[in-house]
């Protein structure tokens, strides 16, 4: 969430209106006197946001300006999530509020109930004070002085910081012990408080209600005697300030601290560059370190390596032997399939042999009939229809051409069949001489060129003899796939009657090339046959033909051929039925002979990896053993171990001496101490200028106050907070509640309670070097540890308390930043009790958070900020 601007009339000390802009997303700073109206402007954003516009309660009462009959106004911008929105909120009379932003304007009770989802609070009970309710907002808007109450976060927050930390450890405190523990120990807190919403009852209640009309009554007194007042004390703490910044700027002891740090900012340098040294010495005897104990390893490994070597050879030689069993079988297997192919194929290519010399006297048949009918027409167009009938016959012969790339296909599955077999062969040239015999495999043989398969045995005469072993494991498949693929390839371009792929593309080419011709051609006979009405000779080729026909001429007779056509269609179809399912056959015959020489093959090459393994894993054991045997490795890891030892201590004193320094804190603080020299010069500046207004309105006013009716009012509080405070005390003596529940919950809590220490102690470990957290089970910071001492927070100074109260906040904001709620910080007057140490250290923290939500500070303090970086806003 960011502030962007606020505007009040009517509220408190503001009759007139007033504005406040200018805010920015990161650190804004609002240095002011006392009673300028700083707190009152935080009151003002909390009614805004989270009391009613239809209230009607003490505190709404106590906006309205002391002696006036007005409506106090509020009118907020603001941004959530990147979209702006205007809150509008009027109190007492013709009240109303109007929430405006991207999602349109509501009014009335729909604008508070879109507030609330939008900053994820919920409605307060009637008096407008319930904190629990107010969700993390009112958590994070700190009012003047709250800051000191190392407090638990109110229920809304810790609803969402468990919901954050169930999901990131997923863990939650709880458990029989727990419940019963709460159960007892709620009856008896019960007495003088709800448990529910911690409301007081009783003699409690009562005496809270006389602490607030005690303290109204005061605080109206209170505020007529500031204004009556404000001027004068306006001039004395303009002009108290301006001795103040005087003084500052010639104080000794700041040229002097800042001698110092440029003194401490050498040696500190200098012991960095000594820790950087030692850094390197170290770390070169942990590398020598460890590389002895690597060389150590390595012979564990290598000794480990040929053991497991020798067990994989037996292995793999064993499984060698059962494969060359099972492929033998399959080649036999194959082999026979083949041979039952054949024969199938050989008896469908003489099926369709018949078919084909059937349909070929049928076609002799059909042409002679058509011959006997073209001699009618020859004379007109015996040329054209002879060149008609030539065309006819080539377009004829087109081919499909799904079956022109099966061809090609079948080709090249060929040439890789013939590329294995040629690469799987090894080709024997043989030249003999002087009438020398030659036998192969024990058979006399005349050839002088021999494709070996398999081992085969050359003798020449009585010369000697040559073995020839090609690679093992593809002599059979290769010669079957090679047989394969070239009968299929013959079968099918017989059955189309080419050649080759490229004959038949040829051909389909010659026959569309004939379809085109034939087409004009035929436009041709139409236009070459008019017709002639005078005769009854209608137009057209068709009609010449069978008029012609008519005349009686007579052609030659042919005889009309007796083949069953159907039955020999029949005979082709169950022939290549029965090659197909042998085929099929012979196929799976053949996978399964390429799948035992693929198994073959592997187990050969796992086997002869399996050797070379085991030869590698004694060379590597040879290599390691070099180094030297197990004894003198592991005395030179001994040794190397103590040097590392020895230089790790030296290290330690470097760092030690190193540490002694904060050279990044030594920088800041000079550079604070130039900022802040800076900024004081400015700020006597504008002072001077200040007193000179004061003391002009001054001179125009007179000096009255109800200093009396203010004392008396005091007292009263004072009696009524005695009353009050003795029976608070009765209450908090049921210190057994949080005991109780500590005990039920330290374990779980260490580990749900853990990324919430963890966000604290980076802050705090700034603050605080070397200290330890502990959180209660409601989420509240219950002490810290320090050199092994625990204190509990009620016991460290108001100063360390109010420190650990907003790092504590910013740890839980970022928490609530990491879930998506609306986040911003503001804290009026923070840091009353810091020393300059922590003081710079705490601006720093807040400075880092301002970059990841806006933060407001409201402060009379102007030195104690002038060195921090941020967004300078001025009250009007």
């Amino acid at each position: 969430m960011i502030l962007r601007s606020l505007e009040v009339a009517n509220f408190r000390k503001f009759r007139d209106p007033l504005r406040v802009d200018g805010f920015t997303d990161g650190l804004n700073i609002v240095v002011e006197p006392n009673e300028t109206g700083k707190s009152t402007l935080l009151e003002a954003l909390r009614a805004a946001f989270f009391i009613r516009h239809s209230a009607k309660t003490e505190l709404v009462r106590s906006y309205v300006p002391i002696g006036d009959d007005v409506a106090p106004r509020v009118t907020v911008e603001f941004m959530v999530n990147g979209q702006p929105w205007t809150l509008e909120k009027q109190f007492m009379k013709s009240t109303s509020v109007r929430l405006t932003g991207s999602g349109g304007r509501r009014e009335s009770d729909a604008a508070e109930d879109a507030l609330q989802e939008l900053l994820g609070f919920e409605r307060g009970n009637n008096r407008g004070s319930d904190s629990e309710a107010r969700g993390p907002l009112g958590m994070l808007w700190v009012e003047q002085a709250s800051a000191f109450a190392v407090e638990s976060p109110n229920r809304i927050v810790r609803d969402t910081v468990h919901g954050v930390l169930e999901a990131e450890v997923g863990a939650v405190t709880g458990g029989r012990r727990f419940d019963a523990i709460r159960t007892n120990i709620e009856m008896a807190y019960g007495a003088l408080r709800t448990p529910a919403t911690r409301k007081s009852r009783g003699d409690l209640s009562a005496a809270e209600s006389r602490l607030a009309a005690a303290t109204l009554a005061r605080q109206e007194a209170e505020g007529a005697f500031r204004e009556y007042e404000q001027s004068l004390n306006e001039l004395d703490s303009a002009k108290a300030r301006l001795r103040l910044v005087e003084r500052d700027l010639a104080d000794p002891d700041s040229a002097e601290e800042r001698r110092k740090l440029e003194a401490d900012q050498k040696v500190a340098e200098t012991a960095s560059l000594r820790s950087a040294a030692a850094e390197a010495q170290h770390g070169h005897a942990d590398e020598v370190a460890k590389a002895a104990t690597a060389r150590i390893e390595r012979l564990d490994a290598a000794e480990l390596r040929v053991g497991e070597a020798a067990h994989e050879l037996v292995i793999r030689q064993k499984a060698k032997d059962k494969a060359q069993a099972d492929i033998d079988a399959a080649a036999a297997d194959e082999k026979m399939l083949r041979s039952t192919l054949n024969d199938a194929r050989k008896a469908r290519e003489a099926k369709e042999k018949d078919l084909s010399d059937a349909r070929g006297r049928m076609r002799v048949f059909t042409a002679a009939a058509g011959a006997r009918r073209a001699i009618d027409a020859r004379q007109a167009l015996a040329d054209l229809e002879a060149r008609e009938r030539v065309l006819q016959e080539d377009a004829a012969l087109a081919l499909d051409e799904d079956a022109l790339d099966d061809i090609a296909q079948l080709e090249r599955e060929e040439v890789a069949a013939l590329a294995r077999f040629e690469a799987g062969t090894v080709k024997v040239d043989v030249e003999l001489s002087g009438g020398a015999l030659l036998r192969i495999d024990g058979e006399a043989s005349t050839v002088t060129s021999v494709d070996v398969l398999a081992v085969t045995r050359f003798e020449i005469g009585d010369a000697g003899t040559v073995v020839v072993r090609p690679p093992q494991g593809s002599d059979r498949s290769i010669e079957a796939d090679l047989a394969a693929a070239c009968e299929q390839l013959a079968d099918r371009l017989r059955a189309l009657g080419i050649a080759s792929h490229a004959a038949g593309v040829a051909r389909n080419e010659r026959a569309a090339s004939a379809a085109r011709e034939l087409k004009a051609l035929r436009a041709q006979i139409s236009a070459a046959s008019p017709g002639d009405p005078t005769i009854g000779l209608a137009a057209g080729a068709d009609a010449l033909r069978a008029f012609v026909a008519g005349l009686g001429e007579t052609a030659a007779d042919a005889a009309a051929p007796d083949d069953d056509l159907d039955a020999l269609e029949a005979a082709v179809t169950d022939a290549r039925l029965a090659e197909v399912a042998t085929a099929a056959k012979h196929e799976e015959g053949r996978v399964a002979l390429s799948k035992a020489e693929r198994a073959i093959a592997t187990l050969t090459a796992d086997l002869a990896a399996a050797v070379r393994e085991s030869d590698a894993a004694g060379q590597s054991l040879e290599t390691v053993l070099k180094d030297g045997d197990r004894a003198s490795l592991e005395a030179a890891f001994a040794a190397a171990q103590r040097d590392r030892a020895a230089k790790l201590e030296l290290l330690g004193q470097a760092r030690a001496g190193a540490k002694a320094f904060d050279l990044d804190a030594i920088k800041r603080r000079i550079e604070n101490l130039d900022r802040a020299a800076s900024r004081a010069g400015d700020e006597r500046l504008e002072l001077t200028g200040r007193i000179a207004s004061l003391e002009a309105t001054i001179a125009r006013e007179g000096a009255v106050g109800p200093a009396g009716r203010a004392a008396e009012a005091r007292e009263e509080e004072l009696a009524a907070v005695a009353a009050c405070e003795r029976l608070r005390h009765e209450a908090d003596t049921l210190e057994m509640l949080r005991q109780a529940l500590a005990d039920a919950a330290n374990e779980a809590s260490r580990t749900f309670l853990a990324p919430v220490t963890r966000r604290a102690a980076r802050y705090v470990e700034r603050l605080l070097p070397g200290c330890g957290l502990s959180f209660g089970e409601g989420l509240e910071l219950t002490g810290l540890s320090r050199a092994g001492v625990d204190e509990s927070c009620g016991d460290l100074s108001r100063g360390t308390q109010e420190q650990l109260a907003i790092l504590t906040r910013l740890a839980f904001a970022d928490l609530l930043l990491e879930d998506g709620a609306p986040i911003s910080l503001i804290l009026d007057d923070p840091l009353v009790y810091s020393d300059d140490a922590r003081l710079e250290t705490m601006t720093d923290i807040l400075q880092e958070a301002a970059q990841r939500m806006q933060v407001i500070l409201l402060t009379c303090r102007s030195k104690a900020f002038r060195h921090v970086d941020g967004n300078r806003i001025v009250l009007p």
